[in-house]
């Protein structure tokens, strides 16, 4: 297949532009000030590749300084619009984020050039997946968010390896080694667990592993490896920003995992936990949270409410898993920082 090299210099090939205008195709977010029928600014949508369509032309395609300009706009202006829920903006960053995708693959660009512009859309579908979390499938999908985060993640750490295998490479920049350690951090916390990622871990180059925030993240999946939730859960609140909101989402499986250790260790009608012990442990703001926990997975609290009665046989195995949901401590952080600044991995605390 031939390379084709984007020539157009705007968000929107004119083409585009002049058809979507032309028959009242535009988004919300393409309106100027929300007007209708009165064009704002364009950026081009994603279609999907058919079997009998051409290849584009280069005024088709946009040039990598368009492209960058587009992620850019869209994870600071958009992101940042509150005229509308965040579960709509969403919608129209993720669609725009994939044709940026699509025309990386079309132009055939090299490592470095995708790692720019795959880096910042990885750390967008992270903050989203927990922003998101508590909403319904008609308006968000986990699923489908998880699919194109681990798509993104897997697509920037071969480029890491293609690079970390070129001898005629250009050293990284102090920059690029940062992000490179923030983005191997995520895929660390977001795939927790899994072998794969664990020996990953362990064969990455010194200066990843030798970062302090890489090495408080395995920390972490050490201990979820070895199956100590209590180190897992006090390591968690330690990460920061968009990764401990990522671990977050992860949050009520843990929960649930360190209930059913706790129903085999004190599965004795005697012994009793105090609440307020469970709600540290847990990460729980209040008692109404684990009294929830507590009724979805069929244990027992005193009549007073201050302990738990754990019994291995009234714990229900069968229950679904709680959804995620926003965590006061992922909150705090997540109200500290500027948003356009992270995403755009111009900060990493």
């Amino acid at each position: 297949m031939a390379q084709v090299q984007g020539s157009c210099d705007s968000f929107c090939p004119a083409g585009e532009a002049k058809m979507r205008i032309r028959e009242k195709l535009l988004h919300y977010f393409e309106l100027k000030n929300g007007q209708k029928n009165t064009p704002g600014v364009l950026v081009k949508e994603f279609t999907r590749s058919a079997a009998d369509v051409k290849m584009p032309l280069p005024k088709e395609m946009r040039t990598e300084a368009a492209l960058t300009k587009t992620v850019e706009y869209l994870l600071k202006d958009i992101i940042l619009d509150t005229r509308k829920p965040y579960h709509q903006a969403y919608d129209f960053i993720f669609d725009r984020l994939r044709a940026v995708r699509r025309e990386i693959v079309i132009q055939m660009y090299d490592a470095r050039q995708k790692i720019r512009l795959l880096e910042p859309i990885v750390m967008f579908l992270a903050y989203s997946r927990y922003r998101l979390c508590e909403e319904s499938i008609e308006k968000f999908d986990p699923k489908i968010c998880n699919q194109h985060l681990q798509e993104c993640l897997t697509g920037v750490l071969c480029c890491y390896e293609e690079l970390d295998g070129l001898e005629s490479s250009a050293e990284p920049t102090i920059r690029e080694l940062e992000r490179r350690c923030f983005i191997e951090c995520l895929y660390q916390v977001f795939n927790l667990g899994s072998p794969e990622s664990f020996t990953r871990a362990l064969s990455l180059p010194d200066y990843v592993r030798q970062d302090a925030t890489f090495k408080l993240c395995f920390g972490l999946c050490l201990a979820f490896q070895q199956g100590n939730m209590y180190r897992v859960l006090m390591a968690l609140p330690q990460l920061p920003h968009i990764l401990c909101a990522l671990a977050a989402t992860k949050l009520q499986a843990i929960r649930r995992s360190l209930l059913q250790i706790f129903t085999h260790a004190y599965n004795n009608k005697q012994l009793t936990v105090p609440v307020p012990y469970l709600l540290r442990l847990l990460l729980i703001d209040g008692p109404a949270g684990l009294q929830d926990q507590c009724r979805h997975y069929g244990i027992s609290l005193s009549a007073d409410r201050k302990a738990v009665h754990f019994n291995k046989t009234d714990f229900n195995h069968n229950a679904d898993l709680l959804k995620p949901q926003h965590e006061r401590f992922v909150e705090s952080k997540l109200k500290r920082i500027y948003l356009p600044e992270v995403l755009l991995l111009k900060k990493f605390n």
